[in-house]
């Protein structure tokens, strides 16, 4: 399930100017969200390696480039996972609102390309973290 440097580039091209929270990133997709998500040690890593994403993250919601501070996203050509707070490294979309935390995602959405996927995608990310405050079956309402 690995994705090639070629698959990624066309990824970042076709996605570069484009707002995750404003629309379904794939348009036949499922979406799920999760409010305030912990996850537990190195949990989120675990998370992305079973399902075969990056470990580093892609870019923001606002196409640009990860480090501005904005919602984080990892993705592969299946599956795309956005969070408010970098989990791996502790940065927060605000920087100076909070200090960072490692393992601490804030808000959560995911989108897979094929429905029938999100099942077993939201049964790992639960099975990585320690904490989540809320849920959004079918819909990405926190982020």
């Amino acid at each position: 399930m690995a994705i090639s440097k070629k698959q990624i580039m066309e990824m970042n091209k076709k996605w570069k100017d484009f707002r995750l929270t404003e629309a379904k990133i794939f348009q036949n997709g499922a979406q799920h969200g999760f409010d305030l998500t912990d996850f537990k040690p190195r949990g989120f890593e675990k998370f992305l390696t079973a399902l075969g994403i990056p470990k580093i993250a892609k870019g923001s919601s606002t196409g640009a480039p990860w480090s501005d501070g904005r919602s984080f996203f990892w993705r592969n050509k299946d599956i795309i996972i956005i969070t408010g707070n970098n989990p791996i490294t502790g940065q927060y979309r605000d920087e100076g609102r909070r200090k960072p935390e490692k393992n601490y995602a804030s808000y959560v959405g995911i989108e897979t390309k094929n429905p029938e996927d999100m099942d077993n995608v939201v049964k790992l990310f639960k099975k990585h973290t320690s904490y989540r405050k809320g849920e959004s079956k079918g819909r990405r309402s926190f982020i």
